[in-house]
């Protein structure tokens, strides 16, 4: 090798070792960064439990204290000034005494002390923890903002506290679209018009209430589920001309049972009033199982049934005005009233469009059960209770025989 090309050589490993350097110096840099975010962002929890920063606290000055005064009450806390919010005379205190502290309940103890010092403090208006809280659960669903049914019965303010992971909704219909994109969670099926252990969909109704009670959702597609995270237990009972019998329903209802259903939704139903499918209804919920099943959509007060069994749940439909919908069955029997004009939801062939009728009201309340389930603090009674107890009172006050005890608010009933 020629000196020239010695010189080049020594060059390029000089250069190679000097990467190498400024590497693990912006990795290191990206590692300390990382730990100060994750040291600043320390939480702890007031009396109550509610979480804030740790460490530090917001204080409002009385308008017209002068800087001198707030660095004077400052320095006597031993705190420091991290930051001015926008806002008049508005201070973000830390204080490093406080998270010197070992123990999070030491420092817990050590914040509050600060707190009443500084509330007592001449030139103070407010003074409070940093509390955190989280922005409300908005869907990615791009269709979510079309369906003004999930945000009328108050679901999105529900899917904070609760989304359905672990409760299981039996939709007892005419199966659903296997696949369709925006349709998942089945943890058991089975068809008891075909007789098989696929329950594929050859109308359509059924992929439309499943898509009500519990469409994926926030997987950028679609539309949004009422139960989000709840599993679904599909029992095919309705064929391809929209026809059943008490026969197939009933077992279709037992099998639910069987298989752990929490909820079951029957958005079906006729005038004959059957002690065979009445005693099925009942010995589900005499099971824990909550039963919701459509009012009909005869515009009078001839009983459907099995919505008008006292066990069962009947919801009557109603429309963007949260007045009743003009094709609703309605009377005495009326438990509840729920969204059903032009539901936006899944349809068989892996597309959406609207459907309107009781059909599409039962599955809001089933998502809504299932919501309630999913905490595992209720049992069915308490979940119709709650419901009931925290609906939207329409119509007349007090129950009544067209929305029952209400259009339902989810958003009260899971808090």
């Amino acid at each position: 090798m020629t000196p020239s090309a010695d010189m080049r050589s020594m060059a390029r490993r000089h250069a190679l070792i000097l990467g190498a350097a400024l590497l693990c110096a912006i990795l290191l840099l990206v590692l300390a960064r990382g730990a100060r975010a994750e040291a600043l962002a320390r939480i702890d929890e007031d009396p109550t439990g509610a979480p804030y920063v740790s460490g530090e606290l917001l204080v409002a000055y009385e308008p017209g204290t002068s800087e001198k005064a707030e660095e004077t009450a400052v320095r006597g806390s031993g705190a420091r000034t991290l930051e001015s919010p926008s806002g008049e005379n508005l201070r973000l205190l830390s204080f490093p005494s406080v998270e010197d502290e070992a123990s999070q309940g030491a420092r817990e103890r050590a914040l509050e002390q600060k707190l009443q010092e500084i509330r007592d403090e001449p030139r103070v208006a407010a003074v409070d923890y940093n509390y955190v809280r989280g922005a409300s659960f908005v869907p990615n669903d791009p269709k979510f903002a079309d369906q003004w049914g999930l945000a009328k019965a108050s679901f999105p303010g529900a899917w904070d506290t609760a989304r359905g992971t672990g409760a299981r909704i039996a939709v007892v219909d005419s199966g659903v679209d296997q696949g369709h994109p925006d349709i998942g969670n089945i943890a058991a099926q089975k068809d008891f018009v075909e007789r098989d252990r696929v329950a594929d969909d050859d109308n359509g109704h059924g992929t439309h209430v499943t898509g009500i009670a519990a469409a994926l959702t926030n997987n950028g597609i679609g539309v949004a589920g009422g139960c989000p995270d709840c599993d679904l237990l599909i029992a095919k009972v309705i064929g391809r001309n929209g026809e059943t019998t008490d026969a197939k329903i009933v077992d279709g209802m037992s099998w639910s049972v069987q298989r752990g259903a929490d909820v079951v939704n029957l958005s079906l139903g006729g005038p004959g009033d059957s002690s065979v499918l009445q005693k099925a209804v009942n010995d589900a919920v005499a099971n824990g199982v909550v039963v919701v099943a459509a009012a009909g959509n005869e515009r009078t007060t001839k009983r459907q049934y099995p919505a008008a069994y006292p066990a069962a749940i009947a919801v009557s439909a109603t429309n963007k005005k949260d007045e009743l919908a003009r094709f609703s069955s309605r009377g005495k029997w009326i438990d509840l009233a729920a969204p059903g004009t032009s539901i936006l939801s899944t349809l068989d062939g892996g597309g959406y469009g609207e459907m309107t009728g009781t059909s599409m009201s039962a599955p809001f309340v089933s998502a809504l059960a299932g919501l309630l389930a999913s905490r595992g603090i209720y049992t069915g009674d308490q979940i119709r209770q709650q419901m009931e107890s925290t609906a939207t009172d329409l119509g007349p006050a007090g129950v009544d025989p067209y929305y029952g005890h209400g259009r339902i608010d989810a958003a009260s009933a899971v808090q």
